[in-house]
């Protein structure tokens, strides 16, 4: 297993921060972790919850919430590509907000995760 993190709220934002903004970070970055790994096993959007809580297990993390399991499948939709039409790509990450990562494939053909991590409130 190896480790992937970017970090957790508590150590990105300065203290005092409201909880609602730091329960975005969070779920944004569990479910790239955890949609990350499923990419590995081959699953999409349509994985079962069980699917989920083994990708999650194996990335050392417990059974994600419902409002995260709803943040790791959109991570797996359909990614958006450098030959998408900007309105495309303008309606994927401004519909992805607060917490939904959305998948981008590269020029190079690489894949990424495109993270919302929320500013400051």
């Amino acid at each position: 297993m190896s480790s992937i993190s970017i970090g957790t709220a508590r150590h990105f934002h300065p203290a005092g921060t409201p909880g609602d903004v730091c329960r975005d970070h969070n779920r944004a970055a569990l479910a790239t972790v955890v949609a990350a790994e499923a990419r590995r096993r081959g699953h999409g959007p349509d994985l079962s919850d069980e699917q989920i809580d083994e990708c999650a297990e194996s990335t050392g993390r417990k059974s994600p919430s419902p409002t995260s399991r709803k943040a790791i499948r959109a991570a797996l939709g359909p990614p958006i590509t450098p030959e998408d039409a900007p309105e495309t790509v303008a309606a994927a990450v401004f519909d992805a907000l607060p917490s939904n990562p959305v998948r981008v494939i590269g020029r190079d053909g690489r894949e990424f995760f495109l993270v919302p991590l929320p500013a400051t409130a």
